[in-house]
């Protein structure tokens, strides 16, 4: 191999280069950068608006993944806490039975 083919030596800092401490993950960014307003600055969250009933789907299908072979009480505290973390205030009774779906299903 000669020493034309050898990729060039990194650029000294001095000299125009990005010195290591300016790059995150290979690029290089600036510590004080402003936010351009079409620019995604921070996690899009709720981008797709969705209803209790979706809710309600998606906590029920997570929950018989995670716990769906458990006993059916602890079902129901799962799914007690899960719709508490999601902001659904559902009675004992409808939580039963989604305890016992989840349980059978």
């Amino acid at each position: 191999m000669t020493d034309d083919t050898r990729s060039p030596e990194p650029s000294d800092p001095a000299e125009g280069g990005a010195s290591p401490a300016d790059s995150v993950g290979g690029a290089v960014h600036e510590d004080r950068k402003v936010s351009r307003p079409d620019e995604q600055s921070e996690p899009a969250m709720d981008t797709h608006p969705t209803d209790d009933a979706a809710r309600i789907a998606g906590v029920v299908a997570q929950t018989r993944a995670d716990v769906g072979d458990a006993p059916q009480e602890r079902i129901a505290d799962v799914l007690r806490q899960r719709f508490s973390d999601v902001g659904l205030d559902l009675g004992d009774d409808r939580i039963r039975a989604l305890a016992a779906e989840v349980a059978g299903g």
